[in-house]
């Protein structure tokens, strides 16, 4: 059972995180990411031609121009204004992110973030 007094310091402090600039900044850009409708198209053509690339891959149908197609499109999702300054703004948030996480590992004693990651493999 979590401590009443801990979780009403972590909600302190995601209200805290949530009034970051990081944060704001990066909740900003993600609504504009989601919402441009020429990324969207973009991100919904690549979805659909990576789908089909997999299928023709597994019975080594692809040609070198269905290659270069998917390559070319990645290049524009990449080169985008808006992916550009999305990818960003979550390298920013990411930063802060793991400012806060080493701040509460040494608080701890224990690395926070890998504590509390789902387990991979057997150890």
């Amino acid at each position: 059972m979590l401590d009443m007094n801990l979780k009403l310091a972590a909600e302190e402090f995601v209200r805290y995180l949530n009034s970051s600039k990081e944060v704001k900044d990066f909740q900003a850009v993600q609504k504009k990411f989601n919402n441009d409708p020429e990324v969207s198209e973009l991100c919904q053509k690549f979805t659909r031609l990576a789908q089909e690339f997999r299928q023709k891959q597994a019975t080594g149908s692809v040609t070198q121009e269905e290659i270069n197609t998917i390559k070319q499109l990645q290049q524009q999702i990449n080169t985008h204004p808006v992916t550009q300054e999305y990818a960003q703004k979550q390298q920013e948030l990411k930063i802060v992110l793991q400012e806060y996480n080493v701040c509460i590992s040494e608080i701890i004693g224990l690395d926070f973030s890998a504590t509390v990651a789902p387990q991979t493999g057997c150890c």
